[in-house]
């Protein structure tokens, strides 16, 4: 195999282990070790360690391995606290200090910038870290299978089963028996879905089949299975989402409290889900912020639009997601804000909508895949004095504001948002600014 002789160095061990420095994390939370000209990607260590690792899978230039044996421990290793750890996925860094994991997650971000950006000495903000370092989920997937509720093994579809997990807030751990209790009366169950309000001390469920679930079997379920607590339970099978129509029993929204404001959140609308930065995220995106018209693109259920409205004299929101945009309506009427609309529409055809007219601001918080191409060039062409760029992908973020400073921005600084502790992903603030001609 092209590449493979560095395998052969003296630290390669008969056991099929190989010795490894490791320099520091990268994206995916493995950590970077070179050997040679070959790079490895390895899963569970730690930055300024030897460990002995085992080779996973070896590609043309890289291989992935897996730390069999700590030889000498990083400074920032840790005992995870989570029985499950290194067999469920849903987290890559509990063994490293949170500092540290915070510290490597700036690292990532501002390389991600210099090499794929091209950006050369970004400006890094003072971090947000979050309030909580465990129990700060209030919003979770599970998958289930055969029995078994949970998160998927790490790189496979098999399910871990769980008891509890300690990044969930501690009210859905204690959900997770009733939840049991439900799956085994539910054929073909393939997730659930949880959400949760510590305002109210209350949960919606989903249960995600492939088939309908009968309505009378589905209240029999929210009676006898699951505590008062859980006010509304629904049915999302694949079937239902192809016809467009959904069984649900109960109240179909919870309310949140952020500071002063108040949002009232659906099933279906996506919302932050680490409550302890819930103030602090507002905080950084508002502090500062002064407009006469401003845009709020994929605006959710007004999390950052409604703040906003309260430092210029009209912003208007936009979401493809049709539950978003109705909570956010009813939002802006609980929280009094007469100077926000919100509209059913993408990002791109708002834009485009828009024409010429002048903006003093536009916030951007696109999914992972970032912003498409045309939505780069509609806001070049509309020269928006500032951008808010919020992202939960550094790759994309780093492509997209390639082009916008080729544009004509220049980029003011980037604040790491340590939305997710435990894993390897990382959110993040852009702050942009049109340069004079």
């Amino acid at each position: 195999m092209k590449g493979s002789r560095s395998l052969e160095s003296p630290s390669r061990k008969s056991n099929g282990t190989v010795r490894l420095s490791i320099e520091k994390l990268v994206y995916g939370g493995y950590g970077l070790a070179r050997q040679g000209s070959r790079v490895f990607l390895v899963r569970y260590a730690a930055p300024r360690e030897l460990v002995d690792a085992e080779v996973l899978e070896e590609k043309k230039d890289y291989s992935y391995a897996q730390v069999r044996e700590v030889v000498i421990p990083s400074e920032v290793r840790r005992t995870p606290p989570c029985p499950y750890y290194g067999i469920c996925g849903g987290c890559q860094i509990q063994h490293v200090e949170y500092p540290a994991q915070v510290e490597s997650k700036e690292a990532i971000l501002l390389e991600t910038l210099k090499r794929i950006g091209r950006i050369e000495n970004p400006r890094l903000l003072d971090s947000l870290r979050s309030g909580q370092e465990f129990g700060y989920r209030i919003r979770v997937q599970l998958k289930v299978r055969n029995g078994h509720i949970g998160f998927f093994r790490f790189g496979e579809r098999e399910v871990v089963d769980v008891a509890e997990c300690p990044v969930l807030h501690r009210r859905i751990n204690d959900l997770l028996g009733p939840l049991r209790e439900c799956a085994r009366h539910i054929r073909e169950l393939q997730e659930i879905h949880v959400t949760y309000s510590p305002l109210e001390d209350r949960f919606l469920v989903k249960f995600v089949t492939p088939t309908e679930i009968d309505r009378a079997f589905l209240k029999a379920l929210k009676e006898d299975c699951l505590p008062p607590e859980v006010v509304g339970v629904g049915d999302y099978s694949k079937l239902r989402t192809l016809m467009n129509r959904r069984y649900w029993i109960g109240q179909e929204h919870l309310y949140v409290e952020v500071g002063r404001w108040r949002y009232r959140l659906g099933a279906d609308s996506f919302f932050q889900v680490n409550y302890t930065l819930w103030e602090k995220f507002i905080e950084a995106v508002t502090d500062g912020v002064s407009f006469r018209k401003a845009l709020d693109l994929h605006c959710g259920v007004g999390f950052f639009t409604i703040p906003l409205s309260e430092r210029g004299n009209f912003i208007e929101g936009s979401d493809s997601n049709g539950s978003a945009v109705n909570d956010a309506q009813y939002n802006a009427k609980l929280n009094g804000r007469d100077n926000v609309v919100f509209v059913k529409s993408d990002a791109y055809r708002h834009l485009k909508s828009r024409g010429g007219e002048v903006l003093d601001l536009v916030v951007l918080d696109p999914p992972r895949s970032g912003l498409e191409s045309g939505e780069v060039d509609l806001l070049v062409r509309n020269r928006p004095e500032r951008i808010l760029y919020i992202s939960c992908n550094p790759s994309t973020l780093a492509r997209d504001l390639r082009q916008l400073l080729r544009g004509g921005y220049t980029l003011e600084g980037v604040r790491l948002v340590d939305m997710f502790p435990q894993t390897y992903h990382v959110e993040s603030i852009s702050y942009l600014k049109l340069e004079k001609p």
